[in-house]
């Protein structure tokens, strides 16, 4: 190309070429030859491989030292990283209406970065978000409130300590069927730390998946949800106790360690009643349309479903091996402390759901929980305890 055609594509759209390097009056047509300008800088080097504007390595960063994106106009709301996360956008996401946290205003923002109201790296658990996804066409399954949902994970997570005591000392229990208790003794810390750790994910990694000051507000305006973690850390310690102080010289000090197990569970379990009855409790910050953060009826059928899943799984696989291997192990006896255990947790859950179908005025659940308690229950603890009790235990 001749220095003529140069000049005839270098020239901006619609000048003279004897007045390409002068701005001209009209400041419209001015703007217009600065956009000229921009736009022919912006390509000497070409077309960017990548596509416009789509992850163009010379496009700039958003200036927020928080924000890992791109530069960006709009604010990036929590809402808007989960459903990005997780990889779908709910279809009635409405960006006017969304109230959640903020995790950068936008990088046009002036003055001092604030902190985000979350991870942006959001990690899942059946407690998060799932319930904010809406059913497929034709299920007849109602959607499930995100607000309410986000309540359930939360008090269900400050209530978790309690479960990993249950869970670690049925384990210990069904372990020292085939062992000595010289040896088994020393797992009994393993139950103080399963509730230990517990805590720091509680305070850690669960509070920083919810807004900022979501758990702080929630445990402050129930006071008894704070003091209810002192019994369920504290209850875990118990078996250590034990295992520190007895000499182990005769068949009631063994008895006197599943008896450790057994208190531990049930102290474990008070702080579980306070906390899932705590949290029915209305609070005027965290109403909408005079309506609280958790459904009763809804409450009321989760736990049932939880002490039928320790009724129906966890009991009668305790049994049945117990039952059939059992007799052959070291200390067949030890079964009855891990029914026990699982009979304890099962009561808990049977006294919270009482309750709640109390208040709800069900008397069918009423019927139902009464029943299951009095009948199968009961006696399953009775007779743990007086097993315990009068049989002899090997050293």
């Amino acid at each position: 190309m001749d220095a003529q055609g140069d000049d005839l594509w270098g020239r901006p759209i619609g000048r003279r070429a004897e007045d390409a390097g002068a701005p001209r009056p009209d400041p419209v047509l001015r703007l217009l030859d600065e956009i000229d300008l921009l736009v022919e800088d912006s390509m000497r080097d070409g077309e960017p491989r990548t596509g416009y504007d789509f992850d163009d390595p010379t496009y700039p960063d958003c200036p927020n030292p928080y924000c890992h994106e791109s530069w960006h106009g709009l604010a990036i709301t929590l809402r808007m990283a989960q459903m990005r996360d997780y990889g779908m956008l709910d279809p009635e996401y409405d960006y006017r209406a969304d109230d959640s946290g903020v995790m950068c205003p936008g990088s046009g923002h002036q003055g001092e970065w604030p902190e985000p109201a979350g991870e942006w790296e959001i990690e899942w658990d059946l407690e998060d978000y799932a319930s904010a996804l809406h059913p497929a066409s034709g299920s007849a399954a109602a959607p499930v409130d995100p607000r309410l949902a986000r309540a359930d994970g939360m008090w269900m997570a400050v209530s978790r300590p309690a479960t990993m005591v249950w869970v670690s000392s049925a384990l210990i229990a069904f372990v020292s069927m085939f062992t000595e208790p010289a040896h088994w003794r020393w797992l009994t810390p393993v139950i103080g730390i399963s509730a230990l750790l517990t805590i720091f994910w509680l305070f850690r990694r669960k509070r920083r998946r919810l807004p900022v000051g979501y758990m702080r507000e929630r445990l402050c305006a129930r006071p008894e949800t704070i003091i209810a973690l002192g019994p369920m850390v504290g209850a875990s310690w118990l078996p250590t106790v034990w295992a520190w102080r007895t000499p182990l010289d005769t068949s009631g000090d063994v008895a006197a360690g599943y008896g450790a197990l057994l208190l531990a569970c049930a102290l474990a379990g008070v702080g579980h009643v306070t906390v899932q009855l705590s949290r029915i409790r209305t609070v005027a910050s965290e109403s909408v349309d005079g309506a609280g953060e958790t459904d009763r009826v809804a409450h009321a059928s989760n736990l049932v479903v939880l002490s039928f899943y320790w009724l129906i799984f966890v009991l009668p696989v305790l049994l049945l091996f117990g039952w059939t291997v059992g007799r052959f192990t070291f200390q067949p006896a030890a079964m009855w402390a891990a029914v026990g255990v699982a009979v304890v947790s099962l009561i808990v859950l049977f006294v919270e759901s009482l309750v709640l179908h109390i208040i709800t005025r069900d008397g069918g659940g009423i019927a139902m929980i009464i029943l299951f308690g009095a009948l199968i229950a009961a006696p399953l603890l009775w007779w743990s305890l007086h097993t315990l009790a009068t049989t002899h235990l090997r050293l």
